[in-house]
């Protein structure tokens, strides 16, 4: 209420997610790509700096950030419990708020925007650039300027909160870059020129937008691993056999695509240790480590490349302006800080996460440990293969189900690019950590809370996929 006793208006909130966004290329000296959009929002509002994201997962991280809860928490992960993660848009519904959605058609983000005004789960490629050059393989942009058009004409009744989820980072083998951004002006390689071109969108959506009355929210589920240019791809993509055997797929009849499918299979599972015995040689550890597939069955790390992401607070209600806050949160501290700086009701002893409204008006806040995972694409059903704990001075992580397979300790102040496993020589600072993981995980969800109906539905709708 104001001061004259009238129910005051609240502000609208445009939420763009990113997939695969990493923060070093959002923010920072790693950063090539030319953002003036993105820039405009950091200089009208706060950036955090060390923003971690609970896994190398979409479902587990976009699940994290609208239940701020961990995925062992609220029963999330890449098969099951995706109900939990619209909970909270009851809230928002009950403050005033009209909801509106543009995200992928997969069965998680088609069940997120289930019960949402408007929405569109957009069909494969769903790029706002499309891999194939053809303008017609995608609306999604059209879909996302129309509603805001709309915004902008006061066709849409305000207050109104609109989650866009974008996806042309999500790498494949290629992105869709035109042609005009193929220069060194837009970034050094394929992915910091992606960034370029979705700023050119994210400035068409934000010239359509009131700032002082809109809260702006820009974060990613995840990063990703960026293949070093002297390579081009990841080790898991041997272009030797894979564009002769396209193209002898497409020659051949669909009865026999199974057995050349197979056959590229095998042949890749002899051929990759070769490659790697051969890049061991020849390549940077960092430059090696970049080769990593996210989400692939071998992986073992959990490095910042997929863990560390952007996040913007910008517009209506952030009084800070051009902040760049570096101290550690989590994405599981998004939520809370909307409810926050919306007044909205929330239940801040069931979250994990905190409000980050004092941190943004200068004042102290604890920083929290943040639990990370690797998750999966290639076989859903099954765990991925590490969990961690992160503080600002060390990165802890190890086999999930076994606490002295695989053990990794990393100093992020003397090694922030993480080469250097300090494991061996610093077993107390490990038992300090994993006993901070134990205790975070205290509070994991039991196995009769997961609805089982659900998980296979989910399976059965994730198997054409073959991944998250």
């Amino acid at each position: 209420m104001d001061r004259k006793g009238n129910a005051m208006k609240r502000p609208n909130i445009l939420f763009i997610g990113i997939d695969s966004f990493r923060g070093d290329k959002c923010f920072g000296k790693n950063k090539s790509s030319k953002t003036p959009n993105i820039d405009k929002l950091i200089k009208n509002g706060v950036y955090f700096e060390q923003a971690i994201s609970v896994s190398d997962g979409s479902y587990t991280c976009m699940g994290a950030v609208f239940t701020s809860l961990y995925p062992f928490q609220s029963g999330i992960t890449t098969v099951s419990a995706y109900s939990k993660s619209t909970t909270n848009f009851q809230k928002f519904r009950e403050a005033g708020y009209k909801l509106y959605g543009t995200a992928p058609c997969t069965p998680f983000f088609i069940n997120l925007l289930e019960s949402f005004d408007e929405k569109e789960n957009f069909s494969k490629p769903g790029y706002l650039y499309p891999v194939s050059g053809n303008p017609k393989d995608s609306r999604t942009g059209e879909y996302i300027l129309d509603r805001l058009d709309r915004i902008r004409d006061g066709k849409i009744e305000e207050p109104w909160f609109y989650f866009i989820f974008l996806t042309d980072l999500h790498r494949s083998v290629k992105y869709g870059i035109p042609e005009e951004y193929y220069k060194d002006e837009f970034g050094n390689t394929e992915y910091d020129r992606m960034v370029s071109a979705l700023d050119t969108w994210i400035g068409k959506f934000l010239e359509r937008i009131d700032f002082d009355n809109t809260l702006i929210i820009l974060t990613s589920d995840h990063g990703e691993f960026i293949p070093t240019p002297k390579i081009g791809h990841e080790l898991t993509y041997i272009p030797e056999l894979f564009e002769p055997g396209k193209k002898m797929k497409e020659k051949t009849p669909k009865s026999l695509h199974g057995i050349y499918s197979l056959g590229y299979r095998i042949l890749r599972y002899f051929m990759i240790p070769i490659k790697n015995r051969k890049y061991n040689n020849e390549l940077s550890p960092l430059e090696l480590r970049s080769l990593n597939t996210r989400g692939h069955s071998s992986l073992w790390i959990l490095p910042d490349d997929t863990v560390r992401v952007p996040l913007v607070f910008s517009g209506h209600g952030i009084k800070s302006k051009d902040k760049i806050i570096n101290q550690q949160i989590g994405s599981i501290d998004i939520l809370p800080t909307m409810a926050d700086l919306l007044s909205i009701e929330f239940d801040f002893s069931k979250a994990q996460g905190q409000s980050l409204l004092p941190l943004i008006n200068g004042e102290k806040i604890e920083e929290k440990p943040i639990f990370i995972e690797n998750a999966v694409r290639r076989n859903p059903t099954k765990p991925g293969n590490c969990i961690g704990v992160r503080t600002s001075k060390y990165k802890y992580y190890r086999a999930r189900g076994n606490i002295k397979k695989k053990v990794c300790l990393y100093d992020l102040i003397s090694d922030p690019d993480e080469i250097n496993n300090i494991a061996e020589e610093n077993k107390q600072v490990v038992k300090e950590l994993e006993e901070l993981l134990m205790g975070i995980r205290g509070n994991s969800i039991n196995e009769h809370e997961i609805d089982k109906s659900e998980t296979e539905r989910i399976e059965r709708d994730l198997k054409p996929l073959g991944k998250a």
